[in-house]
C-alpha cells in the first residue's frame, strides 16, 4: 500500500458494533474519479457472506463523507470477458449525491435488484443479485491518488466515544462564548437545557447551545416568519417562510458538524411540504475553506457566529443551488 495510487486490496469492514464483516472490498482510481469495488457473494465455501450488510454500511459511511455516486456498474469477469459496454450494466446512473437519499436502505435493495438480469444467460430464471460492483465516486478532500486513504477509512468509523468528547468539548466552548456576548431571550426558552425531536429510527438531542446560537440569531432577523418547521423526518431548527429558508443550527464548525448539517439540511429538503428555495447551515463560526466549499458545492449558504449580535453570511453560488433544487425533485421521484 505505500503506492496511493495502487488499488487497495482485501479490504474488510467493521460494522458500527466493532464486528467484522465477511465481505471484501477495494479502492482504486477510476479517471478523474475514485471507485469501490464490492467483490461478489457465492462459491463453496461461501465467500463474503456479508455482502449485503457492507453494500449498506458503505453507502452510509459514504454518505457521512458527502460522497456523490456517479456511476454504479456490474463489473463481473463476465461483463468484462465479453467486453459489455457500461450502458449494459449500469445499475445507477447518476450523478446521485448521497446526502440528499433519505432512505439509503432502498437504494441498496434497487442496487441488488438491478444486477440480476445483466450478462444473465437467456433461459435463466432468477438471476445473482450480488454481483461484483464498482461505484464510481467523487468523495470531497479525497483525490485519485487517495483511493487508499478512502478505502481505509471507510473500513472502519470512528469510535462514538470520541464524538461524544467532541460533541461535549465543543457545546461547553459555545455556551461560555454565547454567554459572555449576550443574554440569550426568554422567548426562546433560556431555561431550557436539552429539547428532542424525532428522526427516522432514532431520538437526536438538540442541546442548549445550539438552541441558544439560534436566539441569538433570531435576534438580528427582520420579521420573516421565522418558526420551527415539522416534516416528515423531524423538525427544522428554523425555516423563515418569507424566504423559504430552512436553517440548521450546529455546535461546532469542524467538518463532521458540517457534514450533518448539510445530511440533515438536504433531508428536509425532500421531505418537507412547504416551499423551499434555499437552505443554510448556521455555524458558531466560520468553517475551513474545504468544507465551506463542501456546503457550496450543494448549493448550501453558510450562515456563522462572529461575535455580538453579528452574524456573516457566504451564500453557495446561485448555479449551484439551482442544480441542487432540480435534483430534490429527483430524489423524490425516484
Amino acid at each position: 500500500m505505500s503506492d496511493s495510487r495502487a488499488k487497495v486490496i482485501d479490504v474488510r469492514l467493521t460494522d458500527n458494533q466493532g464486528s467484522r464483516l465477511d465481505a471484501e472490498y477495494s479502492a482504486e482510481p477510476d479517471g478523474d474519479h475514485l471507485a469501490i469495488i464490492l467483490e461478489s457473494q457465492g462459491g463453496v465455501p461461501r465467500r463474503n457472506r456479508h455482502y449485503r450488510e457492507a453494500l449498506l454500511l458503505l453507502l452510509h459511511r459514504l454518505q457521512d463523507l458527502g460522497a456523490l455516486i456517479e456511476v454504479a456498474l456490474v463489473d463481473s469477469r463476465v461483463t468484462q470477458r465479453n467486453n459489455i459496454p457500461e450502458s449494459e450494466r449500469t445499475i445507477l446512473a447518476g450523478p446521485v449525491p448521497l446526502v440528499g437519499v433519505p432512505d439509503l436502505g432502498a437504494l441498496r435493495r434497487r442496487l441488488t435488484t438491478r444486477q440480476t438480469t445483466i450478462a444473465q444467460r437467456p433461459g435463466v430464471r432468477g438471476g445473482n443479485s450480488t454481483k461484483r460492483v464498482r461505484i464510481r465516486l467523487t468523495v470531497p478532500g479525497y483525490s485519485p491518488a487517495d483511493a487508499g486513504r478512502l478505502a481505509a477509512d471507510l473500513a472502519g468509523m470512528r469510535p462514538e466515544s470520541k464524538e461524544a468528547g467532541q460533541d461535549e468539548k465543543a457545546e461547553a466552548e459555545l455556551l461560555d462564548a454565547l454567554r459572555s456576548a449576550v443574554e440569550i431571550v426568554a422567548a426562546e426558552k433560556a431555561n431550557v437545557t436539552e429539547t428532542e425531536y424525532e428522526r427516522a429510527a432514532s431520538t437526536v438531542k438538540v442541546r442548549r447551545a445550539e438552541t441558544m446560537l439560534v436566539g441569538l440569531y433570531r435576534q438580528t432577523l427582520a420579521d420573516k416568519g421565522e418558526h420551527r418547521l415539522r416534516s416528515a423526518v423531524g423538525h427544522t431548527d428554523l425555516y423563515l417562510s418569507e424566504d423559504g429558508t430552512i436553517v440548521e443550527a450546529k455546535r461546532g464548525a469542524d467538518h463532521r458538524y458540517v457534514r450533518e448539517a448539510l445530511g440533515q439540511l438536504l433531508d428536509y429538503a425532500v421531505n418537507v411540504t412547504v416551499p423551499v428555495t434555499s437552505l443554510a447551515a448556521l455555524l458558531p463560526a466560520r468553517p475551513s475553506d474545504p468544507d465551506l466549499g463542501l456546503l457550496h458545492t450543494y448549493g448550501i449558504d453558510c450562515i456563522y457566529w462572529d461575535g455580538g449580535l453579528t452574524f456573516r453570511t457566504e451564500p453557495a453560488p446561485a448555479e449551484a443551488r439551482a442544480v441542487m433544487q432540480r435534483l430534490w425533485v429527483v430524489v423524490l421521484e425516484r
